[in-house]
């Protein structure tokens, strides 16, 4: 029977009235009940990210650590303990999923964003400046080696299911010795001191250290998913190698060469379709090799980097969807993954202890120390050693892949977190009081002189 005008409505309300039978009937979930599960625990998340973001500021904080206290608070730990059962309606298994999945679009585009910041500040710096090499090497160093020690001497309770303790001991180093070049960048914006020759420095060196960390992240992921055995490893390794160097290659000068015909053709909105695409398949080509999502998003960010035109439609028109409701879903996810019973112990609270003393020391001992041997003066050196213990965006993703990977358990998960946001709090907060400082000898300065 062909279906038009009236016949078309009794179809509707046809199948809206059998998929709410399925729901009732509990054969599946069905339209309508699929509908009802997700659209108003994502509404609750968007209001409590937006509201706990905007009050971070005002806190002197980056949006994201307000984000990240948003999910801890609709996680289980605190609106579970006290929801009871409405909680779990509105948080429920499938509303979860249907949230994980937008979280992991959201880390694709947080990704790619990123990546191409990343990379974009990597051709703009000048090769032979040693000063953030040297500060980048030695920052990731220490607190690698701090975090290594620390996951191999600790509780083997840190230690993932079915995962060698090596992968573990890696991811930890790997998680303490990288910054977080998009939240440093906002604190020093905020804080006023762009132009100061050491927040440059710092950001040259941070940019070296997310790129190297991602590069780590990616080995360690590769060989842990061949259980660490030599001939799966090694596979897993050229496999990596082969999806890394056909990307930069093959791949690149076909998705440059659709850019530009597809630009020609149709103007600005054809190009973007064609990029969202390409960022899509490239995370899908990661996972269906094995390896995580982000990395695909990454590997397409380094590709279309140099593209200034499209990033400024891609900033244009995706921005305000990945900034209010993608990205503050992966925040989101990554809290509701923690929990206070990982913490429920005296001696988990002191390796969280020891965890921020390895991260803080560590990073800021090693960032200080390339930086006076590079010459640089020790009041901005002490600076450098502040902004680089800026973690915040960077370490959420390294921690929620890592956390997906299974390369941690779920209570190093939660003493990681938990040491992400206090360092990148203090990290904001003393750099903040050293901007104001300054603001304040130079109007000292100015006084005198005009005096």
């Amino acid at each position: 029977m062909p279906i038009g005008g009236d016949g078309a409505r009794r179809a509707i309300r046809g199948d809206a009235a059998t998929a709410r039978f399925e729901a009732r009937r509990g054969g599946g979930l069905g339209v309508a009940a699929l509908v009802g599960n997700w659209m108003l625990p994502l509404c609750v998340a968007i209001v409590a990210t937006s509201a706990c973001g905007a009050l971070a500021r005002r806190l002197g904080q980056g949006k994201v650590v307000g984000e990240l206290v948003a999910g801890l608070l609709l996680g289980p730990s605190v609106l579970g303990s006290i929801g009871g059962p409405g909680y779990h309606a509105l948080f429920s298994p499938a509303a979860a999923a249907v949230l994980a999945k937008l979280g992991e679009l959201g880390l694709v585009f947080l990704m790619f964003q990123t990546g191409a910041h990343i990379a974009g500040d990597l051709r703009k710096s000048n090769s032979t400046a040693w000063a953030p090499i040297g500060i980048a090497a030695l920052g990731m160093a220490f607190p690698f080696a701090m975090g290594c020690g620390l996951a191999y001497f600790g509780d083997t309770a840190f230690a993932a299911p079915n995962v060698p303790r090596l992968a573990s001991v890696l991811f930890c180093g790997i998680a303490l010795s990288v910054s977080a070049l998009p939240v440093m960048a906002r604190i020093v914006a905020e804080a006023g001191i762009a132009e100061h020759p050491c927040a440059r420095v710092a950001i040259i060196a941070a940019t070296i250290t997310d790129a190297a960390g991602w590069f780590m992240l990616a080995s360690v992921g590769a060989i842990a998913t061949s259980g660490f055995s030599a001939s799966p490893a090694v596979r897993s390794l050229l496999l990596l190698a082969a999806f890394f160097g056909a990307s930069l290659t093959i791949v690149r000068f076909a998705v440059h060469a659709l850019l530009d015909t597809a630009k020609r053709w149709s103007g600005n909105s054809a190009m973007l379709v064609c990029a969202l695409c390409y960022v899509l398949l490239s995370a899908w080509g990661a996972t269906a090799l094995g390896f995580h999502s982000a990395f695909g998003a990454l590997i397409a960010a380094v590709n279309m980097a140099g593209r200034r035109d499209l990033l400024r439609v891609w900033q244009r028109t995706f921005s305000g969807l990945a900034e209010l409701v993608l990205t503050p879903l992966f925040f989101v996810s990554a809290g509701l993954q923690a929990s206070a019973s990982a913490l429920n112990s005296a001696v988990l609270w002191g390796w969280l202890v020891l965890f921020l003393v390895a991260g803080i020391g560590g990073k800021f001992g090693g960032c200080y120390l390339g930086a006076r041997l590079c010459r640089i003066d020790p009041m901005q050196a002490r600076v450098i050693g502040v902004l680089m213990n800026t973690r915040g965006t960077v370490e959420l993703m390294v921690l929620s892949i890592g956390l997906q990977l299974q390369l941690i358990s779920a209570s190093i998960y939660t003493i990681l977190l938990v040491a992400t946001l206090a360092m990148t709090a203090a990290s904001a907060q003393l750099t903040h009081k050293w901007a104001r400082g300054e603001r304040g000898a130079a109007r000292q300065t100015m006084a005198v002189n005009t005096g």
